[in-house]
């Protein structure tokens, strides 16, 4: 399950915004998402995308053609439209499209993995989170109430668990690409997808 938006400037990575106008950052994230479903499709698992945007024609149509099936995010914080993408009983491996460094083995790793399993990410947050989904106290736990967008995140998340006897997996460490000095290190980094290189 991957969480995206519609690419609308002005809507999406307002946070780069500064360095590459709403225009720029707006053309980095649709090659992000499309990088993301792509990356997704050749994991080899069922892929969703989560689309907070128009379900019909332009953008969504182009990720259906790429091999994603589309469905509506719906309303409300980053806890609540998890949540929702969490809702059905079966594994599910939920991203955003900010790790440009995601490969198929990691999502294919997750799903295998039993219980819940993060990907952390530098900044406190996380990359990747997999459970196994429609168990309602486990997404209270997870994704109601978490201070999301902060260096606490993750840990407060790890913390819940911990405290109800669950011990979460980590998958290893990863950047994600959210301010200007990311773009930096994104465009120094010799393993950065060549697609994103002249939207940096």
């Amino acid at each position: 399950m991957i969480l995206s938006r519609d690419p609308v400037p002005g809507r999406v990575k307002t946070r780069l915004q500064p360095a590459l106008g709403p225009e720029g950052a707006a053309r980095l994230h649709a090659a992000l998402t499309r990088l993301t479903v792509q990356t997704a499709v050749r994991s080899g698992l069922d892929v969703r995308l989560a689309l907070d945007g128009l379900l019909e024609g332009g953008f969504a149509t182009e990720m259906r053609e790429l091999g994603a099936q589309v469905q509506d995010q719906g309303p409300g914080d980053l806890g609540q439209r998890l949540r929702r993408a969490c809702a059905e009983p079966g594994r599910v491996v939920c991203i955003g499209t900010d790790c440009p460094s995601l490969q198929a083995a990691d999502l294919v790793g997750a799903a295998a993995r039993p219980g819940v399993c993060f990907g952390p990410a530098e900044d406190g947050g996380y990359w990747l989170v997999a459970l196994d989904g429609g168990q309602e106290p486990l997404l209270s736990l997870l994704f109601d109430g978490i201070p999301w967008s902060t260096a606490q995140t993750l840990a407060v998340s790890r913390q819940r668990l911990a405290a109800q006897g669950i011990d979460a997996q980590l998958l290893p460490t990863r950047a994600d690409l959210d301010t200007p000095a990311d773009l930096s290190r994104l465009r120094a980094d010799p393993s950065c997808p060549a697609a994103l290189l002249p939207l940096l």
